[in-house]
């Protein structure tokens, strides 16, 4: 049981070392923005969106203020009364390059791909479309970074992400950070690299090609659906590590933090089964060893164990807290090394528990929508409250 516990613990440093080294480049902004050719087809930068929340405002007038020269701007909602209509007239005022479309209730689908095929039958002016969500901060070149790719004909499809950044020090929102960040060092790994929804361009012609308002039409998310349709034509999104969007946060609750986490890995479990089946052992990996160390030491004070494992116990736990200083660098906001540490070691144990409730169901659940999902995805029922 000790030799189980030490291959454990030493497999977990290795995780963090190569997730470290693989990413951080990427992470770090890789080498700065994309240069963009001289001839600019036209963009149609779609954003399905709902409500009017904190920070909303920020973010859509950030969509809207891009350097690329030519650009829509296409936001969806489901109803023509939802609350971000009103909030995008306030900021976008009557901007000509903004197109403001009403999607209306989804029956066969997830209500964000409902609104994104609107938004795509709305743009047909465009040859590129560029998605993104209406949560995240978006620079000036953000537009630009995800399409020069694919102008240049690099790769008919582009992917960025975004950084947490943290604006206060409780547990939630320092673990939400790390969860963030552990997602994007994988971003640049070519063999497990997944589109992110808030982040991702493509071609018209790809589009049509991949058949994805086939897939989205039927489907519970859009990025996650993605990842193994696209391995079907032998292809992933290419990572762009310019085209990274800012999420400020604070004030996230460990409900918050439990229910975003869950909803990722029950994405997981509906459009990849078979991954999710191989991340029992992944997750094993990550967040076991902790309590494996601290079982340790806690044996060998009750005379079960040798010294020699209780000392390899109190390396692996200062070699773990180690690494979440290294991971701490990579953060856009100083936060103290102490409730850095506390957020990244709740980490581990959030993610046990948050994959530990994806066996108990196959029902999604969000703003105020339930979803029966079947094999791949595929939405099997569509429920709403009242």
């Amino acid at each position: 049981m000790e030799y189980f516990a030490l291959a454990a613990m030493a497999a977990q440093l290795v995780v963090l070392a190569g997730l470290y080294l693989l990413g951080r480049r990427h992470v770090r902004g890789g080498h700065g923005p994309e240069p963009l050719p001289a001839a600019c087809p036209r963009v149609a930068v779609i954003v399905p969106v709902t409500g009017d929340e904190p920070g909303m405002r920020q973010a859509v007038a950030s969509i809207v203020d891009q350097d690329y020269p030519d650009c829509l701007f296409v936001f969806v909602t489901a109803d023509a009364d939802d609350p971000a209509v009103a909030m995008i007239e306030a900021v976008a005022g009557h901007d000509p390059r903004v197109m403001r479309v009403v999607a209306g209730t989804a029956t066969r689908c997830g209500q964000k791909n409902h609104n994104i095929l609107a938004g795509i039958r709305a743009a047909h002016t465009a040859e590129l479309f560029v998605f993104c969500d209406s949560s995240h901060v978006a620079d000036r070149h953000f537009v630009a970074n995800l399409a020069a790719p694919i102008i240049r004909g690099d790769a008919p499809m582009t992917s960025g992400f975004h950084k947490i950044v943290p604006e206060d020090d409780a547990t939630g929102t320092i673990g939400m950070a790390n969860t963030c960040m552990a997602l994007h060092l994988m971003q640049p790994v070519r063999a497990i690299t997944q589109p992110w929804g808030g982040a991702m361009a493509i071609s018209r012609p790809a589009f049509e090609r991949f058949g994805l308002r086939e897939l989205w039409g039927q489907n519970i998310v859009d990025d996650f659906s993605m990842g193994p349709h696209l391995r079907r034509f032998g292809f992933a999104a290419w990572p762009v590590a310019a085209a990274c969007l800012s999420t400020p946060l604070r004030a996230v609750s460990l409900g918050r933090w439990d229910t975003w986490l869950t909803r990722q890995l029950l994405y997981l479990k509906f459009c990849l089964p078979l991954d999710w089946l191989v991340s029992i052992l992944a997750v094993f990996v990550l967040s076991a060893p902790p309590a494996l160390s601290l079982g340790l030491l806690a044996g060998w004070l009750a005379g079960w164990t040798g010294g020699g494992a209780a000392l390899a116990a109190v390396v692996h736990l200062a070699a773990f807290l180690g690494f979440g200083l290294v991971f701490r660098t990579l953060c856009p906001r100083p936060v103290g090394v102490l409730p850095w540490l506390r957020g990244f070691a709740a980490t581990f144990a959030m993610l046990a528990w948050c994959f530990g409730r994806t066996f108990t169901t196959n029902t999604m659940g969000w703003r105020g929508i339930a979803y029966k999902v079947g094999w791949g995805g595929v939405v099997r029922a569509v429920i709403r409250k009242g």
